[in-house]
């Protein structure tokens, strides 16, 4: 009896162990993996953002579309809707995709349309777009291009909802 006790009492105690060491040893939830982490080192909430290039405040980037002008990360944002749709095509075609990640990334440390939004909210909103982003990458199709979508609609319902029906219309059906 003793014997059994002292038994049952290792193996309690041993499994509290190996759980505190998985525990240790488990990424924090939410947490980018360590390869994100070292992969966005240059280009995060933390980036400073360079005055006077095109796209910053005082020298927006006009054109036909838009004669006012448009920020660093609109532009940005007009490249990723065209990146979408290509991709879109291309695997309906079936052929392979194009990596999004590269490019898409950069959203972290671009200057916004309005600088004060740039701030921990958005970014948290970023990494999640990013994370699927990288899902795409790793596995595109309908169903992780659809994560993109959502995505965005899930920032611009927070930030900039102007964009939100068009948006909506990405969605692949």
């Amino acid at each position: 009896m003793i014997r059994q006790r002292l038994s049952s009492l290792f193996l309690s105690s041993l499994s509290l162990v190996v759980l505190g060491l998985l525990a240790a040893c488990s990424p924090t939830p939410g947490a980018p993996p360590a390869a994100a982490v070292a992969e966005d080192a240059d280009c995060n909430l933390s980036t400073a953002l360079v005055p006077g290039i095109p796209g910053s405040p005082g020298n927006l980037v006009k054109s036909q579309r838009n004669p006012n002008g448009d920020s660093e990360l609109a532009l940005l944002m007009r490249q990723f809707v065209d990146d979408l749709r290509e991709n879109r095509t291309l695997l309906e075609a079936g052929q392979p995709a194009k990596k999004l990640y590269p490019t898409h990334r950069k959203m972290r440390c671009a200057w916004p349309t309005k600088p004060d939004e740039r701030n921990p909210a958005y970014d948290g909103r970023a990494q999640s777009y990013l994370a699927s982003v990288r899902a795409f990458d790793h596995e595109p199709g309908k169903s992780t291009y659809n994560q993109i979508i959502a995505g965005c609609v899930n920032c611009h319902s927070q930030s900039c909802g102007g964009p939100l029906e068009f948006i909506d219309s990405m969605v692949w059906q």
